[in-house]
């Protein structure tokens, strides 16, 4: 199942904005290192998001997502993670926001949302009609800053499988239809 309606926007900037463009095979290192520091800013468990598997599932004829960077002068100070999905409800293609994240510098100047106008940019380019995102709740000023891009839904509750309790559901499938 490729994903091939979803191309990052082509690049754009200016002296007062960062220079958003599609992440490449040569932002690896960065990106991984990025990642790594937004799981522990959230306190979680260590990225196992490396230079290899960005490279590993970022390309190739069906990547899993896309990636954008944003830079100031030859300084890469931020990138966001998304792929694709679809609502039935709507019958819309739109976007899943995955990871976004600024270096502590480059705060507060603009960077997080033009990563996130980037993405929403090149979901509506290839016919997409939403984004969705997800911050964790004790994440006081991430909250804040989505909040003035667009309302939390307070009728939604997300619930989430991983390792084990992943595999337990994916496991429950085998006795099914016998």
């Amino acid at each position: 199942m490729a994903f091939s309606w979803l191309k990052a926007p082509a690049a754009a900037g200016s002296d007062t904005r960062p220079r958003v463009r599609p992440a490449g095979r040569g932002d690896a290192a960065a990106i991984a290192g990025m990642a790594s520091a937004l799981s522990r800013a959230e306190g979680g468990f260590p990225s196992r998001f490396t230079a290899e598997t960005y490279l590993r599932d970022g390309f190739g004829p069906n990547p899993a997502f896309r990636a954008l960077i944003a830079e100031r002068g030859e300084d890469v100070v931020g990138y966001a993670v998304y792929y694709p999905g679809y609502d039935t409800d709507t019958a819309t293609r739109g976007v899943y926001l995955a990871d976004l994240f600024v270096r502590e510098a480059a705060r507060r100047q603009g960077v997080g949302r033009a990563l996130v106008t980037g993405v929403a940019e090149a979901c509506r380019a290839a016919g997409g009609r939403w984004m969705f995102w997800s911050v964790l709740r004790h994440n006081k000023a991430g909250r804040r800053f989505y909040k003035a891009l667009a309302p939390e839904l307070k009728d939604v509750i997300v619930c989430a499988a991983f390792g084990r309790t992943f595999d337990r559901l994916a496991d429950m499938a085998k006795g099914q239809g016998e």
